[in-house]
């Protein structure tokens, strides 16, 4: 069976979180355009595979699954703030 050590099993975690908050940032980014739908699908992708390497983490030591797990909410919250609220007129 394929076993990571200590260093790639890091690196995969990392590169995972670069990748997810890249596709947050994408589909805040591409919110409008014609590619919404597909910067949307691979965010959920993305999502998928954060919260696959937070539980893996967890597994790992527990210790370590507090990284991805903060990701995993920086991503949720990307996708779901409402950024423009500020420039609506208040009745």
């Amino acid at each position: 069976m394929l076993e990571f050590g200590p260093n790639m099993s890091t690196w995969c975690l990392m590169s995972v979180q670069i990748v997810g908050l890249a596709s947050a940032w994408l589909a805040r980014i591409g919110e409008g355009s014609r590619h919404q739908v597909s910067y949307q699908l691979a965010f959920f992708i993305c999502l998928g595979g954060v919260g696959l390497a937070t539980i893996g983490a967890l597994f790992r030591s527990p210790g370590s699954c507090v990284m991805t797990g903060a990701t995993l909410s920086v991503m949720v919250l990307a996708a779901t703030w409402d950024f423009s609220a500020g420039n609506r007129a208040t009745m």
